[in-house]
């Protein structure tokens, strides 16, 4: 994929900038923040996807220090003219732009050049269509949108929501399981959270369930990594939500 002057070679987790013939191999963290975002290009990537890995190689959460880091280096690494593509929201989480909008100002080159009424009439037709454009493209990244999404009311009278994300090649009934998971968490005794979003592997086996909670200034994350034997067996019960702290 190109990203600005480089090339995002995904299969060998190069980045390769074409300007000065440069490679940087990423890390497990750089290539699991950057191939997330390539894959949602254009749409803003929420914080707890990137924050922890679907994958059974990572042991801990990447903090929001080194998700700063990292896109620190990426903007660094893809220089000055396209730097912008990639945006860091905070408390919200990091966006791949598709492209930068360039500014000419070859008719402001020389300042104290006296421009004739056509060229007057230009500029002004300039800055109207430029107006639109900012306007039309900027109006708001879209997000990421669950496969599947239930807001409920817990027992103590709380308004918590739950996001199913699946891979783009699963089959999986994905409303089906959000209204069975949200039977179940609407009748915990406790429900300590705020958001609970579930991700699908690929193969449907491994799933990652981040849970957050809005403390007074910041935000408190637990994550869980389930791995199934067979994809018949129905693993969320009342039982093991309380388990495994999703119910208190």
């Amino acid at each position: 994929m190109q990203i600005g002057c480089c090339w995002f070679d995904d299969e060998r987790q190069e980045l390769i900038n074409q300007s000065n013939a440069t490679t940087w191999q990423l890390n497990k963290n750089e290539y699991w923040v950057l191939s997330l975002l390539a894959k949602h290009r254009g749409q803003v990537v929420p914080v707890e996807l990137l924050s922890f890995p679907n994958d059974e190689s990572y042991q801990q959460r990447i903090s929001d220090v080194d998700l700063e880091e990292i896109v620190k280096n990426l903007r660094d690494y893809l220089g000055r003219s396209h730097r912008s593509l990639i945006e860091l929201i905070p408390s919200q989480g990091i966006i791949l732009y598709n492209k930068t909008i360039a500014s000419r100002n070859s008719l402001f080159d020389s300042p104290n050049k006296a421009i004739s009424y056509a060229q007057y009439i230009l500029i002004i037709l300039m800055t109207l269509i430029a107006s639109f454009f900012v306007y039309s493209n900027l109006n708001g990244p879209d997000y990421i949108t669950p496969d599947a999404s239930r807001q409920f009311t817990t027992q103590d009278g709380n308004v918590a929501n739950l996001y199913l994300y699946r891979s783009l090649s699963s089959d999986l009934n994905m409303d089906s399981l959000a209204n069975e998971m949200a039977d179940y968490l609407k009748v915990c005794k406790v429900m300590p959270w705020d958001a609970i979003s579930a991700t699908m592997s690929k193969d449907n086996y491994a799933i990652s369930i981040v849970m957050k909670k809005r403390l007074a200034t910041e935000w408190r994350f637990h994550n869980i990594k389930v791995t199934r034997d067979q994809l018949q067996y129905d693993f969320v019960t009342p039982e093991w939500l309380e388990k495994v702290n999703i119910c208190g």
